[in-house]
């Protein structure tokens, strides 16, 4: 049973229709996975709630689907500050993220549906629209290495430069393009 489940959801990517992929369109499927963030900064400090934010904006904005769960550990909120004596705050989180069809292993998860998507860029810096700013550089810096690698991206370049303890001469671009789902 498990074998055909595979089969066919392999065979569903396959039979979608050319005519339901415009120009630029890639085949790809909703990839759920599990990862672990571990937030090392010394820098800035955030409540658990903020921290579990701005990681969720982060995702969403490189095409998470908004069914994601964030769980924070080793997190309890003292007058606003995440960390703990001799405890480092860190984040379970439970993600769908788009991952092109052909480079889903053959052990496709009953579940995950196939979808148009399609390549878009995407800039990580200091942005007050997305709450972003030069104090969240070490968030940024544990961002790109834990997360980013796990992502659909390509043509990615970084230019961080994290000082710690202090916020001034810090700086943070991070640009390239993620795969974005074209349906929710």
């Amino acid at each position: 049973m498990r074998c055909l489940r595979r089969n066919i959801a392999l065979w569903v990517i396959a039979a979608l229709p050319v005519a339901a992929y415009a120009s630029g369109d890639e085949p790809a499927v909703w990839r759920p996975q599990h990862m672990h963030f571990v937030y090392m900064g010394r820098t800035s400090l955030y409540s658990c709630d903020g921290l579990r934010d701005k990681v969720r904006s982060m995702l969403l904005n490189l095409g998470a689907r908004r069914d994601l769960r964030i769980q924070a550990i080793g997190c309890e909120d003292f007058g606003g500050a995440v960390r703990i004596s001799g405890m480092t705050p860190s984040l379970n989180i439970d993600v769908s993220m788009p991952a092109l069809a052909d480079s889903v292993p053959k052990t496709t998860h009953p579940g995950e549906t196939p979808v148009a998507a399609n390549f878009q860029a995407f800039t990580i810096t200091s942005d007050v629209f997305r709450n972003l700013g030069v104090g969240d550089c070490e968030l940024v810096e544990d961002f790109v290495h834990q997360i980013l690698p796990k992502l659909t991206v390509r043509n990615l370049k970084q230019e961080v430069t994290c000082i710690p303890h202090q916020i001034s001469g810090s700086h943070f671009l991070v640009r390239g393009e993620f795969l974005r789902s074209k349906t929710p």
